[in-house]
């Protein structure tokens, strides 16, 4: 690290920063060694609602979203790929070496919105936002094919997004600010 006199440039945070949450002792390494050289896998995981169980994943990737890492990996007998929080892995033991799925690409997973929490699936978002809300919309737009009409007080904004829950979250985030006006329903009822 540079001292605080010596830095140049620093990048800066777009959210409330948070801690990394802790990963068990060993999983980092024996997660990374069997991604590194094609092995599976047996990992003891506690999902978000808490649910423990034994799984078997063939890893894939290793990507970092803000302060936490994510494993991305097939399940055994599937050929979807998922994501798992590494520090809800308890546990860690490798397996059989695997061959490598031609086609699987960590820049199209993201790209697809699944870190995100979204499927692939491209929308036309179409929404309306307080100009002062939307401002930064203006010069850090949502797509390349965003555009830009003024009504009122509002920027209306429609351009072409992957739909995930980040996305519904960062628009709920907007409170009143925002209406939604298509896709209908993408923010519940």
């Amino acid at each position: 690290f540079l001292k605080e006199s010596q830095a140049r440039f620093a990048e800066l945070r777009e959210t409330q920063p948070l801690l990394a949450p802790k990963i068990a002792t060993g999983v980092f390494e024996v997660v990374s060694n069997a991604l590194y050289a094609d092995r599976w896998l047996l990992l003891d995981y506690r999902n978000a609602a808490g649910k423990r169980s034994s799984v078997n994943v063939m890893p894939l990737g290793l990507a970092q979203q803000g302060p936490r890492l994510y494993l991305v990996c097939r399940f055994d007998g599937f050929q979807n790929e998922r994501s798992l929080a590494l520090h809800r892995i308890s546990k860690a033991e490798t397996g059989q070496g695997f061959d490598r799925p031609r086609g699987f690409d960590l820049k199209k997973f993201d790209d697809d919105g699944r870190f995100g929490f979204g499927e692939g699936r491209v929308i036309r978002l179409v929404f309306r936002i307080d100009k002062a809300a939307g401002q930064h919309l203006l010069e850090s737009t949502l797509s390349a094919d965003q555009s830009v009409k003024e009504v009122g007080h509002c920027y209306e904004i429609a351009a072409s997004v992957v739909e995930s829950e980040q996305l519904r979250w960062w628009l709920r985030g907007f409170g009143d600010g925002v209406t939604v006006i298509a896709p209908k329903g993408l923010l519940g009822a």
